[in-house]
């Protein structure tokens, strides 16, 4: 059988346990090789034979066939004599290994094993593997490849000190062919003292028994450089007498620096390179066994950023980034060097102090770190002043334990940004009634469902069209018995956190289908209901099974129902969360990205998820009549939005100016307290009934801002943009001639006039000047082929023409310049009617 060559490594996993397959595919596949699986030897060696593997990872304990005689029997079959076999075993004891070796291994790897490490190590073995493969091919390539893969080997004859080294060995070792001997005691001499005990040992029961051996161990070489090794060596036997002792030398030092690298990283925050939460966990339990042991104190410090989302809202994640990074330098310089200063995630950090003498040194440190936040942090261009808030739990007065510890800290810096934010706070006896009150809320909502103290609330949603109100959306609110009406971000994150949202959720999308379809039958027959789906539910239930459950109970079409989903859902697992939205699609329902415009990845979401409604975030809304960049966000996410054919919904609408922005950039629909907060049933059927709307002077007409006018003497021209237009939903007047097409201008509100640049009446041009001279709000566009450039440019220039497009057009090119047309009609529109305050 000959290998032929591929693209991506192909690794053989063997073994009789699913989980183990499992783990191995998981491991490698994402690093870019191709796995596939036997669950048995023999089904091993069929695959061998049908797939030419670069490499097989083999179980020893299974039925049948153990992994000793697969490993043998392929070592028999045509290209297996150099295929790199790798033994999985949970046993490593002497007699385990020797067997592995003896029946052909390459190498072998203990159970449990180190996953995130795997494809670094198979990488290595088949690079070892590719190696010997040249080295097999042609003698004469020996060194080169040697030096390649950093190999050298070596042979001893019995009785004689001096025997062969490559030159490869020399070169590992640092030493000159000419001048060192080639024996063991010149190797001996470059091990380190406490390395050449085990190096020693293994090399006389090589010689003496016939021991094979597997070792790493360190040299250095010459010029003082420390270089890790590792060896392997064989006995040759023959009947009973050793022939030969033979191995091999590798430079592994580059390997095990990239293993200590990732070591390294799965410990460490990327961004700050600060331990994380892996490592704090460590050093929080030494911190605990070192204060436990001296009899003295420690402290956890939580802290965070005050008003961090503002800057990231204000300056970029760019800026945000830099800021984190500059504030783990700073809270590094303001402890000691034996504390731990760690990264949680976001703006969240953590102190550890350890060895305290007394409690309140620790609120001595806490003052300090606020303290140091006085100075403005230099990003780039931006001076930036930052606070913090500190919350301090000491060891063992407020947790015995690092999980208590910190939820302990957790309290207090909840209680340092009560107090007014940029101070610090002990954890207090009061704070521990807090968690207490805490856990009765928890306690609560677990028999909240039961006790059918849940309710829904419903918020309008009003189309901008046509000002009624078309749906609206499902709020959950719990009604607590002598308490009263409790908010949701009070219980919704404990619901998230506890697993509650699943039953809380599916209560939640029963009654909002069974509502709407009651309201249908009273007559409101195409309203519509939105309901929020957690990102739990997504991972933890089958959401499009669910909603045909729900839809086949209610007897609801599923056109009038809406799931919104948030960004986090959507970033959980994107190929999982993509598959279930596309069932979703599949059934009928609508779907909406919620608090569209917070997240990182927004638009690759709209590009790669079947959304059909985007919502503002109601932070762009708030700041769209005083923020130039909540006004250009804003913009750019509708057009954006519309450019994809997709619904766009304002959330948190509450001024008249908001209101009048959004319609002057078209956006589809609001819901807000404008026109209404949410309302419990009884006040929503109430509102139903008196058909309340938004006044027709509130909401924009749709004609009024998309009629295009399309004027060429080539009918074939115009049927070709009327067909293109048409299937954008616009309304299309066209002509041929120069004169009708000033009167439709008399007759219709256009917003856009698309003229051929050579007409055969007047040129193009002086037809757009008379269109400027008379009804200076519309749009120009002129088409034009290339012969013709030197008189569409000197249009432009002269504000003739707003913009021109090339014969023949690209469509796409065409139908977003024509968007954007529409979007400067807008504007030249409210220019044009606002009143000269000198007249």
């Amino acid at each position: 059988m000959n290998a032929t060559p591929k693209e991506n490594k192909t690794v053989l996993i063997v073994d009789d346990d699913a989980m183990t397959r499992v783990l191995v595919v998981e491991a490698l596949e994402p690093e870019g090789f191709v796995v596939e699986e036997a669950d048995s030897g023999a089904r091993g060696i069929e695959m061998f034979q049908q797939i030419c593997p670069d490499i097989i990872l083999l179980d020893v304990s299974m039925p049948g066939m153990d992994g000793f005689e697969c490993c043998r029997r392929i070592r028999s079959l045509p290209y297996g004599e150099r295929l790199p076999i790798v033994v999985l075993t949970g046993n490593d004891d002497d007699d385990s290994i020797t067997r592995a070796f003896e029946s052909g291994a390459t190498d072998f790897a203990s159970k449990p094993m180190r996953w995130k490490l795997l494809g670094h190590r198979v990488r290595y073995l088949l690079r070892a593997s590719e190696t010997l493969e040249s080295l097999a091919r042609s003698e004469a390539s020996l060194k080169y490849a040697q030096e390649l893969a950093h190999v050298g080997n070596w042979e001893y004859q019995p009785g004689n000190p001096d025997g062969y080294w490559s030159p490869e060995v020399y070169r590992i070792l640092g030493l000159d062919a000419k001048k060192s001997p080639s024996s063991f005691e010149s190797l001996m001499q470059r091990v380190p003292e406490d390395d050449q005990p085990q190096l020693l040992q293994s090399f006389i029961n090589l010689r003496t028994e016939g021991t094979s051996y597997q070792i790493e161990h360190r040299i250095t070489r010459p010029d003082g450089a420390e270089q890790i090794i590792f060896q392997q060596a064989e006995a040759v036997r023959e009947q009973g007498r050793t022939l030969a002792l033979r191995g091999t030398l590798q430079d592994i030092t580059e390997r095990k620096k990239n293993e200590a690298k990732i070591e390294y990283l799965v410990n460490h925050d990327a961004l700050t390179d600060l331990p994380n939460r892996n490592l704090l966990s460590v050093r929080m339990s030494q911190a605990i066994e070192q204060a436990h042991r001296g009899g003295q104190h420690m402290a956890v410090m939580v802290l965070d950023l005050d008003r961090f989302k503002f800057v990231n809202d204000s300056f970029g994640h760019h800026i945000g980034d830099s800021l984190l990074k500059a504030v783990a330098a700073r809270l590094k310089a303001a402890v000691r060097d034996g504390d731990t200063v760690a990264r949680l995630g976001g703006d969240e950090f953590v102190v550890i102090l350890p060895g305290l003498t007394a409690p309140e040194n620790a609120m001595i440190v806490a003052a300090k770190i606020v303290t140091s936040f006085n100075e403005m942090f230099a990003l780039g261009d931006h001076e930036l002043h930052v606070t913090t808030s500190v919350g301090v739990s000491i060891y063992p007065e407020d947790g015995i334990n690092g999980d208590t510890l910190l939820k302990t800290a957790d309290a207090a810096l909840y209680a340092a940004k009560d107090k007014g934010r940029n101070c610090a706070h002990c954890y207090t006896a009061e704070m521990g009634v807090q968690i207490e009150e805490q856990a009765d809320l928890e306690k609560g909502l677990h028999q909240a469902l039961l006790r059918k103290e849940l309710e829904l609330h419903y918020q309008p949603k009003v189309s901008l069209k046509s000002g009624q109100v078309y749906g609206v959306e499902a709020l959950i609110r719990w009604r607590r018995p002598g308490i009263g009406l409790i908010p949701p971000d009070s219980f919704i994150p404990l619901a998230e956190e506890t697993g509650l949202i699943i039953p809380i959720g599916e209560w939640v999308l029963r009654n909002a289908c069974a509502q709407v379809k009651a309201w249908h039958i009273a007559g409101y027959k195409d309203l519509t209901i939105a309901v929020n789906v957690s990102a739990l539910q997504f991972r933890q239930q089958n959401i499009p099974e669910l909603v045909r459950n729900v839809l086949a109970d209610s007897k609801l079409e599923p056109k009038y129902l809406e799931l919104e989903l948030t960004e986090s859902v959507l970033m959980q697992d994107p190929e999982t969360i993509a598959l279930a939205m596309r069932e979703l699609k599949e059934i009928g329902v609508r779907l909406s990205l919620d608090d569209f415009g917070t997240g990182y990845s927004s638009l690759s979401y709209l590009k790669q998820f079947p959304i059909d409604v985007v919502k503002i975030d109601q932070s762009f809304i708030r700041d769209v009549t005083s923020s130039i960049n909540g006004a250009s966000l804003t913009k750019s996410i509708i057009s954006m939005a519309e450019s994809l054919h997709m619904t766009t919904v304002a959330e948190g609408v509450e001024t008249e100016e908001q209101l009048g922005f959004l319609n002057i950039n078209r956006c589809d629909a609001i819901q807000g307290y404008y026109f209404s907060r949410p309302l419990p049933l009884n006040e929503m059927v109430k509102l139903l009934a008196e058909k309340t709307h938004l006044p027709s002077d509130r909401c924009h007409s749709e004609s009024a801002k998309r009629t295009v006018l399309l004027v060429d003497d080539d009918k074939k021209t115009l049927s070709a943009l009327k067909q293109l237009l048409g299937r954008e939903g616009y309304h299309i007047l066209s002509t041929t001639s120069q004169q009708e097409a000033l009167e439709l201008l008399t007759l219709h509100p256009v917003g856009v006039v698309i003229c051929d640049a050579g007409m055969p009446e007047i040129p193009g041009t002086e037809l757009l000047l008379q269109i400027k001279n008379l009804y200076p709000e519309i749009v120009r566009l002129m088409l034009s082929d290339y012969t013709e450039l030197q008189t569409v440019t000197d249009a432009i220039n002269e504000g003739t023409v707003h913009k021109f497009l090339s014969k023949p057009w690209d469509d796409d090119l065409l139908l977003a310049q024509l968007v954007e047309s529409f979007q400067q009609h807008e504007v030249n529109a409210q220019t044009t009617q606002t009143p000269d305050i000198r007249a």
